[in-house]
């Protein structure tokens, strides 16, 4: 054999070892990994949508909740005037947070007002007579009967119109007492709705209402965790409305659909590589290529197990690499903008910025327990602006809010130091979290608070204090912990600031009114 037909034979040889070791790697390593990110990516994109939809139903309940406990609606559901609609019921206030309908009824089911934006959802296509309503959408005798606050939330079909619903009994402010009556609000599932849900969760899909006649075997239920079982350009979800009906189908796009070809430029220069090593060594290919792709793999993996996002490194040897790394550590920054933004307004109040009951829940209970661990001093201040349902009633609503927005930057001024914490209660209430060192210091900022809001000298046409907003404040310090406050809970210090507070408007409102809990001394037992 002559050698240039060795050679040749040589190169072909290696030529085709070089390919079947391209394809084994390719087929055994490089696909199921790529495999992987994509169906990683898929099931990311399907929490999104999941995450996006579930965040614009909170919205609904959080604004139904608000408007539903509240003083206020309780005298409305006894008196009927007119002027709380004018003031607090406005087309105005219901369009701008794209409400579709809203129905106030009885604790008998009947309606006693509404607002709807579309003909299809005037009150007398509403189903509330009908028996499967009554616990699942409004509330039954058992509800009602608790004194205590209550929702019911979820996807409804009205007459061919799907919505989001949400319903919560009406009663007085405090979160106890007679329930008068229930507010259900509904917003429509429509174009605008879905547009705001794709903006937030940055996946492209859509949602086709469905015939509640048929069956629709073989589609998996939205609620459940994402599972992609097999790679495809698209993947179809079922939805059901709150009695179990099949109501929706949603169709996520996905922006990494399937595998891809083994003839790529990617591929060629993978064989091209693997020749040169197989001349050379392997310690390039596996510095250069393997290297990257197993530290990507290790990333998506992490990510895939923790739910965290974490960034890839960028500083390899291919300038192809190293631009895919930095693309996907730039994706990691935009997705960890709008999850910080998504949780951010979670926790905070939306007319004054300042931090919500959510808020308050977290940072409470961090405070009590690290003050049942011996860490200084708690008290909790409930505070309320005095006449405000007057002040509303003479300047209007809006008024009204840029009193609130007032107050509590005020508030917000004087709780500055580590430990202290204002957030809104509800309505015109405010309630103060507040772990010093010392009684003294407490009660300081007490004072200074109810001080500098009389300060802000808003105009009041109905106030007793010399025509300006004032407010009551009622609080309970505890001093360090003891034994005896063993059965104490973040909880009933809240509720113990509410008694006082009630203390101070009985005893004519603009004051202090606080309690001091002190240890008792242990006894022995003889």
């Amino acid at each position: 054999m002559k050698l240039n037909h060795f050679l040749n034979l040589l190169g072909l040889v290696i030529l085709l070892l070089s390919f079947l070791a391209a394809s084994v790697i390719y087929q055994f390593v490089y696909l199921p990994a790529i495999e992987s990110q994509i169906r990683s990516q898929q099931e990311k994109e399907l929490l999104a949508v999941q995450r996006g939809i579930k965040f614009s139903q909170k919205s609904l309940e959080t604004l139904c909740y608000d408007y539903a406990v509240w003083d206020e609606m309780v005298e409305f559901v006894d008196s009927g005037e007119q002027a709380f609609i004018d003031s607090n019921l406005s087309v105005n206030s219901f369009e701008a947070a794209d409400i579709d309908g809203a129905y106030l009824f009885d604790t008998q089911g009947e309606l006693l007002w509404q607002y709807y934006a579309n003909p299809k959802l005037s009150s007398h296509l509403l189903q509330r007579n009908d028996a499967a309503w009554v616990g699942d959408v409004l509330p039954d005798d058992n509800i009602i009967n608790g004194k205590k606050p209550s929702t019911r939330n979820g996807i409804i079909n009205l007459n061919g119109t799907v919505v989001y619903f949400s319903n919560a009994v009406v009663l007085p402010t405090r979160g106890s007492g007679e329930i008068v009556g229930s507010l259900l609000m509904i917003r429509a599932i429509d174009t605008s709705l879905l547009e705001q849900i794709r903006q937030l969760s940055l996946v492209n899909f859509n949602i086709e209402s469905l015939d509640p006649g048929q069956s629709y075997s073989g589609l998996t239920n939205f609620d459940s965790s994402p599972d992609i079982g097999e790679l495809a350009s698209k993947h179809e979800w079922l939805i059901n409305d709150i009695f179990g009906v099949p109501t929706l189908k949603i169709t996520v796009v996905h922006d990494e659909r399937l595998s891809p070809s083994i003839f790529t430029p990617e591929s060629i220069l993978l064989f091209i590589t693997l020749i040169i090593a197989t001349a050379c060594s392997v310690i390039p290919v596996s510095v250069m290529i393997l290297r990257p792709i197993r530290s990507a793999s290790l990333v998506l993996d992490k990510m895939a197990e923790r739910g965290v996002l974490y960034k890839m490194r960028t500083t390899w040897h291919i300038d192809e690499i190293v631009r895919l790394s930095s693309s996907f550590n730039l994706m990691v920054d935009k997705l960890e903008r709008h999850q910080n933004y998504l949780e951010s307004l979670s926790y905070k109040d939306p007319l004054t910025g300042i931090a919500n009951r959510r808020s308050l829940e977290v940072f409470a209970q961090r405070a009590f327990t690290q003050w049942k661990e011996g860490k200084g001093v708690i008290g909790f201040l409930m505070i309320d602006i005095d006449l405000f349902k007057e002040y509303n009633d003479s300047l209007g609503h809006q008024a009204g809010d840029k009193a609130i927005l007032s107050i509590a930057q005020t508030l917000l001024l004087e709780c500055r130091r580590r430990g202290e914490l204002v957030t809104r209660y509800g309505g015109e209430e405010f309630c103060v979290v507040i772990q010093g060192d010392n009684f003294a210091q407490m009660e300081l900022l007490s004072k200074r608070m109810l001080e500098k809001v009389r300060e802000l000298n808003i105009y009041h046409p109905k106030s007793s204090f010399g025509d300006r907003i004032t407010v009551s404040i009622g609080g309970v310090f505890y001093e360090h912990f003891h034994p005896s406050f063993t059965e104490a809970s973040w909880e009933s210090m809240v509720a113990l600031a509410d008694e006082q507070l009630y203390k101070a408007k009985l005893s004519g409102r603009n004051q202090l009114k606080l309690e001091y809990r002190r240890a008792k001394p242990l006894q022995l037992v003889e």
